[in-house]
């Protein structure tokens, strides 16, 4: 099993390990935008099942033990209860020997800090879609878009076009009716997409911070 984000020396003393390519892309940027590059290097430990095996061979590289004093795990809640996710990676935690924090969004005791963040608020069922979603939702300025998107996926459900995901499908059709053609949320931060002093980013901004 191979992970790109794995074959980067580990420079860091801070690790944000997100769930795909695309997060990664998204959290680098956010990471950057806030003052904290050089500080927290982010990677990408593949899909949910893949976590434990991640979690193995990366606390056991030599540059972990010696660099590394926090580490902040974020995931999506698709749509199960948030509660379930943060079980699920407090067990992956606890498979390679680190402490699981005592609730979302804090940083657990131990020589390794553990922190665990479950899109898109700790709460509702989700996704980082619907996290920039609820970005656009605290602009007023996006409102007329927004409309647009909603009258939009409307009619496709009045011809009887089915949606697998709303979260991304919400997100996708703003981003294409913006110009963008990789509408990607990840590649729409590289593109200054994503307003990062959003209210609606302050729990996971001061997660960010924290860790």
């Amino acid at each position: 099993m191979e992970w790109p984000s794995m074959q980067r020396p580990i420079r860091a003393p801070k690790q944000l390990l997100v769930e795909g390519r695309t997060p990664e892309i998204f959290f680098r940027e956010w990471v950057e935008a806030l003052g904290l590059k050089g500080m927290v290097e982010v990677r990408d430990y593949g899909s949910l099942d893949q976590l434990i095996d991640f979690l193995k061979v990366f606390t056991g590289r030599k540059e972990f033990k010696e660099t590394v004093e926090s580490v902040g795990i974020i995931r999506d809640a698709e749509d199960k209860p948030a509660a379930a996710a943060f079980r699920s990676v407090c067990a992956s935690l606890k498979e390679v020997g680190l402490v699981c924090p005592e609730k979302f969004g804090t940083f657990g005791a131990g020589p390794k800090r553990t922190g665990i963040f479950v899109l898109p608020d700790c709460d509702q069922p989700g996704m980082l879609e619907t996290l920039c979603w609820t970005i656009l939702e605290a602009d007023p300025k996006s409102k007329p878009e927004m409309d647009c998107v909603m009258a939009h996926l409307h009619c496709l459900r009045k011809a009887s076009v089915q949606t697998q995901n709303l979260h991304k499908a919400k997100v996708w059709t703003y981003l294409a009716g913006r110009g963008e053609f990789d509408p990607q949320v990840g590649r729409a931060a590289q593109n200054k997409m994503w307003d990062w002093n959003s209210p609606a980013l302050v729990s996971l901004t001061g997660f960010l911070r924290r860790l």
